[in-house]
């Protein structure tokens, strides 16, 4: 019926809910755990993903083409989470709390790196070398290495400057190999072969 995410765009917003329900099995997941990044309570997440996705069902005549379909949604979802929650906070204290829940919320690519390791000491110390970095440096490996996302996309999905996203993930990867270097060389190997 359609080949690829432009083909799937294109019948979505021509209003074939076969596509519509195609996206929401392919990018769902993504988003959830992408949206985990910025809130603390999971319900709200799927409030968000869930809100986002009727909303864009309900525009969908209006919306345009998107040359990147993965990127255009990631970043709707950031602006909705900013737009849904600065009445009532800033976006860092939307996250505040994020390093204390992060080995409990740890998403499925995390748990896939952890199933991997067999040493229960070096699961803790890397979930710890996480939560020590940024809110904007957790947000930019995220994006990197369990979205797979070059990083032009990840200039686009934070709205900043491609050497700014450069830079913050050069600053988050340095930041974790003085954590913990021994990991960092095990991690580096994992996201060379799967990534």
């Amino acid at each position: 019926m359609y080949k690829g995410d432009p083909g799937l765009w294109q019948s979505f917003r021509e209003g074939d809910r076969k596509a519509f329900g195609d996206l929401l099995s392919i990018y769902y997941r993504p988003l959830f755990e992408y949206g985990n990044k910025f809130l603390k309570d999971r319900e709200q997440v799927k409030d968000c993903v869930h809100d986002l996705f009727i909303h864009l069902w309900d525009r969908r005549m209006f919306l345009g083409q998107v040359t990147n379909l993965r990127v255009y949604l990631f970043i709707a979802l950031r602006n909705q989470i900013f737009q849904r929650y600065h009445k009532r906070s800033s976006w860092e204290e939307l996250t505040d709390g994020l390093s204390e829940n992060q080995p409990e919320e740890s998403n499925h690519a995390e748990n896939c790196i952890i199933a991997e390791e067999t040493d229960i000491e070096k699961r803790v110390q890397l979930q710890k070398a996480v939560s020590r970095l940024s809110r904007r440096q957790q947000e930019v490996i995220h994006l990197k290495f369990f979205e797979s996302l070059t990083n032009d996309q990840i200039a686009q999905v934070m709205d900043i400057s491609k050497p700014a996203a450069t830079n913050l993930l050069s600053q988050a990867l340095k930041s974790l190999r003085e954590q913990w270097h021994l990991l960092f060389f095990g991690l580096y190997i994992f996201f060379y072969y799967y990534f």
